[in-house]
């Protein structure tokens, strides 16, 4: 009998140290997963936040266009606008962009036949020198389609304006930005690069234009310029 239980206790033994390392095995994964998963919902909480921060901001600029756009002539706006880091993407740019084609505004409601928005971009985290809109910040404006947007000669300071959805209109290939030719040749761009300065003050005026038949068209002049500190 003696002899029996040394020999049940050995085995018990035997099997306890068999199964310690395998609990503890299991228990590092469980706990790397479980940081994983938290690691994860943190980075998609974080990057819906500055998501909502940038569409405020297109919203800002949004409602500065309209009053200028409404307004009468001289009638100007002034916004902030910052270009964050959202999670891996990093905001590049911003696009003002008018749709000439209903199928490219199903983000905005009560169109006709045409949209504005303002669209931010950024760089694609997965293929380098691409670009992507982020469309959770995109704005839509409703104001006429026969605005035109330029930027004011008038001042030396104001940042370049490209007439393509590219951030350098002279080096611009819109399949980068995920534009297909047929998108291109149905709609007017006028793009801001971010690319040497994050923030700008954005200041908008309404002016008065003469169009191709000698009639009068609105236009809203942008004048971006670069804040430093």
């Amino acid at each position: 009998m003696p002899i029996m239980l040394s020999a049940i206790r050995k085995t018990g033994k035997s099997k306890s140290q068999v199964s310690a390392p395998i609990e503890l095995f299991v228990a590092v994964i469980i706990l790397a997963l479980t940081l994983s998963i938290g690691w994860s919902v943190i980075n998609t909480t974080s990057q819906a936040k500055c998501e909502a921060k940038l569409k405020t901001q297109t919203q800002n600029l949004k409602n500065a266009m309209l009053d200028v756009a409404l307004g009468s002539s001289g009638t100007s706006r002034t916004v902030y606008f910052q270009f964050p880091s959202c999670g891996s993407q990093q905001t590049i740019g911003l696009q003002f962009v008018l749709y000439q084609k209903p199928e490219y505004c199903r983000l905005c409601t009560g169109t006709y036949g045409y949209c504005w928005q303002v669209v931010p971009i950024a760089k694609d985290p997965a293929s380098p020198g691409k670009f992507v809109q982020i469309s959770n910040a995109i704005s839509c404006v409703n104001m006429a389609g026969d605005i035109q947007i330029s930027r004011d000669a008038a001042d030396a300071q104001c940042v370049e304006l490209s007439s393509k959805p590219c951030l350098n209109e002279n080096n611009c290939n819109a399949a980068d930005y995920g534009i297909s030719r047929e998108v291109l040749d149905n709609s007017r761009w006028s793009t801001l690069s971010g690319e040497r300065s994050s923030a700008f003050d954005i200041v908008l005026t309404k002016k008065t234009v003469l169009g191709t038949n000698g009639e009068e068209q609105g236009s809203i002049e942008v004048c971006a310029k670069k804040k430093t500190g």
